[in-house]
């Protein structure tokens, strides 16, 4: 995985199936079920384990790199 566009490629697909599974899913429950300051908590916290989620795959990606001895 030393080319950037693959690894690109890869993000890209991940983070839409996992926006659509976890942020869309859970994102409507938080609109249904939630109100005022407390829904907007929870879209923040949404928010940011989704990003964390993404930041890790990332992460990953390039310790199998340094691993491989790709960089």
């Amino acid at each position: 995985m030393n080319i950037p566009t693959d690894r690109l490629l890869i993000m890209v697909v991940v983070v839409t199936a996992f926006a659509v599974l976890f942020v869309g899913w859970a994102g409507g429950l938080v609109e249904a079920e939630a109100v005022g300051l407390s829904e907007l908590g929870l879209q923040v916290g949404l928010a940011a384990v989704f990003l964390g989620v993404i930041a890790g795959i990332w992460y990953q990606f390039s310790r199998i790199d340094e691993e491989r001895g790709d960089r």
